[in-house]
Order: structure tokens, then C-alpha cells, then sequence
């Protein structure tokens, strides 16, 4: 990992030098640097990171003083923008989407980044980037059973002594959210760049063919080690979407970085209205800018969804359904589906209102609390009235 220690003794002498600048402008006040800086977290947000997990990882992120985030595109990767980095994030979604889309040949810019002293966090097909197999980073001596993952649900987890160690908090029996990650295994190869461990194992499985429920208990359910001069942690867990479990998920930050990031939440306001943010198909700066302003208000409380849900229930204790402007595909696919339609009329026939922008307007139904809305917009002034 990049070492802090040098950025603090920047800190410190540039403190010293503002402190000496009042003899030389009459009525200047002195104001020290910050003797920690914060460490650049850089979250992977382009094709093929996708669900709330996105979300929460920023907000995690967001919310915490010692880190500033930094969301990437494939194309910021390829560019080069991971240099001034501390930490790259890789959320949950789809490993080989992600893998193609910032381009096979140009995955030496993430190891080369780690191999310089980066860290590196990766949740569910971040972990699947981790392994060895074809088409990915190959960070970590782990492989994972072909066809034993699972579908969502709550599994068991056991955290290891050594794992609690690394994570800087107890070990012993957790319920975590699963949904499709890895079901991993060691590899001993000596030849292999990157070296690492377990940190915790599944002790429940939900694997979709009964053959391989042997195969998931037991598995590698988190994984640590170091490649070059930087750290690797992955869990093929998703600790980023339940706040019992962000203690696990801010850990995976103090584990590569040696910070111990401490979300601070804005307080809310009596009543505050409640939003819900439709996490499917988003991608780009956008739409988690709109959350992170969305949740930094005093007035508005904010959930966030996947359209398979909205069909259980998610919408009923809701004021507003936000849907940000969303890949047009996937709009296709999932907002025009006959469950959909009707849930979302009953939403707003019950007086909910949704705020649609760009491509997401296109699969909403005309309906008086229906606003459609540019790609762009303001979301805030809508929920707000102002």
C-alpha cells in the first residue's frame, strides 16, 4: 500500500509554512493543514458494477472524513487516473463485464497501481476479479469452484482469528448477504505473483445445483494477501449493503490502507421524506452524485432498490421513487416487464410520486404524479417543492 507517512510530514510542513505567512499580509489569519490527510478512494462505477451495493460503497466512502471519493469509468482507468490514488474499489455486478470493459490489455495499469503500493477492495465480482481465472487480474492465489455460486440470500460466515486481525474486529459467526459471489479455494503455485490467505469461510451454502452444496461450505468466503508492495482484500460477500456488517466492510478499507475510515451520517430532521433511488442499470458520475446529495439533506431519507424488488413491497412505505437516467438496455429489459407497470401505477395511484430522468422516463407510465424529467436534473427541488 502507498504509505501515509510521507503525505502527514507534507501535511505538517505545509502547516509551518501558512503559520509563518502572517508577518507578511497585514490582518491574515493562520490556518494549519490537516495533520492526517485524507487517502483517494477510487470506486469502480462503470459497466458492469451494478445493484445498491454501488450505492452504499459510495456512501460508506462519502460519509467518511478521512477519505475522499473518486468515481472511475473504464476510460479514467485506461487514462491512467489511478495514479494520486489510495485505494481502488470493485463492487458486486458482473466480473467479465468489468474485466472487458476497461479492456484486457490494459489490466497491468490496476496490478501495476497495486504493485506500486496501491490497495486493493473488491465485494462479490470484486472478488472474482481477484482469482485465477481467465480474463481477470490475478491478484491472489485463489481459484473458485465453475457453477457452485448461488443465488441471493443470507448465508453463514465464519471469521477466522488471523481474519479478525487483518479486519481489526472480532472474529467468530456472521449472517451476511450473498448474492452469486465466488466459492473459492486456494491454489499452491510458488510461481504466483500475488500471496494471500483466507479470512473467513462460508458455514452455509445456497448453491443452485445440489451437487456443489459440498463444495460451498466450507469455501473461502474472503480473501487478503499482497501483490508487490500493495495489499488485496475481497470478500465474495456483499458486507456494504446491511450497517451489522459495515464494521466487516470498513475493516477491508483498514486492512489495505491502515486507515479506519468512520462514517459520519448528516442527523435528520423530524419526519423527513422518504425516497427511494432505482439502483438498476445506473452507471457513470451522475447518478451517484444525485445520491450522495440526495443523502446529505436533513429533510430526505433515502433507500435504495433493484427493480426485482420493487414487486415486494419496497415501494409502499415510499414518498417518492427516484429513478435516475439508467442504461437504455436495461431499461428495456427490466421497466417494461408486466409486473412493473402495474406496481408502479399502484405506487402512484396510492400517491406516490416518481421523478424519472433521461432513458429511465421512457418505461414509466403516464400518470399526473408521473414527471419525466431530462437526464440531468435536480432532484432535490422536485422532492423538496422549492
Amino acid at each position: 500500500m502507498k504509505q501515509l507517512f510521507p503525505k502527514v510530514l507534507a501535511a505538517v510542513f505545509a502547516g509551518s509554512l501558512l503559520c509563518s505567512c502572517a508577518s507578511t499580509t497585514p490582518g491574515s489569519k493562520c490556518v494549519p493543514s490537516p495533520q492526517t490527510p485524507k487517502i483517494k478512494v477510487g470506486l469502480y462505477i462503470d459497466k458492469g458494477a451494478s445493484g445498491c451495493g454501488v450505492f452504499h460503497l459510495a456512501s460508506l466512502i462519502a460519509h467518511s472524513p478521512e477519505a475522499e471519493l473518486v468515481t472511475l469509468m473504464a476510460q479514467d482507468i485506461r487514462d491512467g487516473k489511478l495514479k494520486g490514488l489510495d485505494v481502488l474499489v470493485m463492487p458486486g455486478g458482473g466480473s467479465t463485464t468489468q474485466c472487458l470493459t476497461i479492456g484486457l490489455d490494459h489490466h497491468d495499469k490496476i496490478k501495476n497501481f497495486i504493485r506500486q503500493g496501491g490497495g486493493y477492495v473488491g465485494t462479490c465480482a470484486g472478488m472474482f476479479n481477484v482469482l485465477q481465472i481467465p480474463r481477470r487480474l490475478h491478484l491472489l492465489p485463489f481459484n473458485r469452484y465453475a457453477g457452485a455460486g448461488g443465488s441471493t440470500s443470507s448465508v453463514t460466515i465464519d471469521i477466522s482469528e488471523q481474519g479478525a486481525k487483518v479486519l481489526g474486529i472480532k472474529p467468530g459467526r456472521r449472517v451476511v448477504r450473498y448474492s452469486g459471489g465466488p466459492v473459492a479455494y486456494p491454489v499452491n503455485d510458488p510461481k504466483l505473483e500475488g500471496k494471500g490467505f483466507s479470512l473467513a469461510t462460508f458455514k452455509s451454502g445456497v448453491a443452485k445445483n445440489p451437487k456443489h452444496v459440498d463444495k460451498f461450505i466450507g469455501s473461502v468466503a474472503a480473501v487478503y494477501g499482497t501483490f508487490g508492495k500493495g495489499k488485496v482484500i475481497a470478500t465474495s460477500f456483499h458486507p456494504e449493503y446491511e450497517e451489522v456488517n459495515h464494521d466487516i466492510m470498513l475493516g477491508c478499507f483498514y486492512a489495505v490502507s491502515g486507515v479506519k475510515m468512520t462514517p459520519v451520517y448528516p442527523k435528520k430532521n423530524f419526519r423527513p421524506v422518504r425516497v427511494g433511488v432505482l439502483a438498476t442499470g445506473l452507471n457513470g458520475h451522475g447518478p451517484i452524485r444525485t445520491m450522495i446529495d440526495l443523502e446529505r439533506h436533513p429533510d430526505i431519507d433515502v433507500h435504495y432498490i433493484m427493480m426485482t424488488e420493487i414487486n415486494k413491497g419496497m415501494l409502499r412505505h415510499l414518498d417518492f421513487l427516484v429513478m435516475p437516467q439508467a442504461d437504455r438496455a436495461v431499461v428495456k429489459k427490466y421497466m417494461t416487464m408486466p409486473y412493473s407497470k402495474k406496481v408502479l401505477t399502484e405506487f402512484m395511484n396510492n400517491g406516490g410520486i416518481i421523478l424519472a430522468g433521461g432513458h429511465s422516463a421512457e418505461a414509466v407510465p403516464n400518470h399526473k404524479n408521473a414527471k419525466k424529467l431530462p437526464a440531468k436534473v435536480d432532484f432535490k427541488k422536485y422532492i423538496l417543492g422549492k
